[in-house]
């Protein structure tokens, strides 16, 4: 669409900034977000639909960045320290989520600088897992088209919620005689792999979700009995609960 010439006096003021893209390492330029796009934003606040709100972020990220065009193709953890990025050079650092205290069950507003918020990486974490002396099982990590295409909820402390997107996130599965595309095949017939693994094998491929990047911040708080606690967040629910 062509921008008229008031539009484009103000275009031309919209500051860069860039940022370096927690799978890749790679550097991305971006813009705060405009009115136009805080109200795509709001709209899907106020619909609840979990969905609405996963497209809007979708949209607002291919919008503001230069490189990314799909923004439901790359990892969560890529979505939300993009997303945080944006909402920080967009309306503010400082962020400031409600929490219920799991001790004492009192409302507390937490207050954190999204700058402060880095990607949580493991140590040798590996996209190859090796799950006996004859297969090694490629993965990828989860995107929001995964979560979207099978209405999956993904939950670091309930690993089961892993069991449905195993199957969607593996790529390759490598035996000593050749390289099986995975992406190539029905996706019964990973089910029915996944389904036949042993409990160490499931184990093994779980490992690879329960170590990879996230966005997490773990934040002090004192309730109303003076007794300092804390609370892990972890995903863009959390820093805008």
């Amino acid at each position: 669409m062509k921008t008229n010439k008031l539009s484009s006096l103000l275009l031309a003021d919209i500051p860069k900034y860039e940022l370096n893209v927690p799978s890749s390492g790679k550097s991305i330029k971006y813009r705060p977000f405009l009115v136009k796009e805080e109200k795509v934003l709001l709209i899907a606040q106020e619909s609840g639909s979990e969905s609405e709100m996963i497209d809007a972020i979708k949209r607002i990220i291919e919008s503001c960045t230069e490189e990314v065009t799909d923004a439901g193709a790359i990892p969560i953890f890529d979505v939300e320290y993009i997303f945080l990025q944006l909402r920080a050079k967009s309306v503010g650092e400082i962020i400031e989520p409600t929490i219920i205290c799991s001790e004492t069950g009192e409302k507390i507003t937490l207050s954190l600088n999204i700058s402060d918020i880095t990607p949580k990486k493991v140590k040798n974490h590996t996209k190859e897992v090796k799950i006996n002396d004859n297969i090694v099982v490629e993965l990828e990590y989860p995107t929001l088209n995964h979560l979207n295409s099978s209405e999956i909820f993904i939950d670091y402390l309930n690993p089961s919620s892993f069991y449905d997107i195993l199957s969607s996130c593996i790529v390759k599965i490598q035996t000593k005689g050749e390289v099986i595309d995975a992406k190539s095949l029905p996706h019964e017939e990973i089910s029915e792999f996944v389904d036949n693994l042993t409990n160490n094998q499931f184990e093994k491929l779980l490992d690879f979700f329960l170590t990879s990047p996230r966005i997490e911040s773990v934040v002090k708080y004192t309730t109303s009995d003076e007794v300092e606690r804390e609370v892990v967040l972890s995903g863009l629910s959390d820093f805008f609960g």
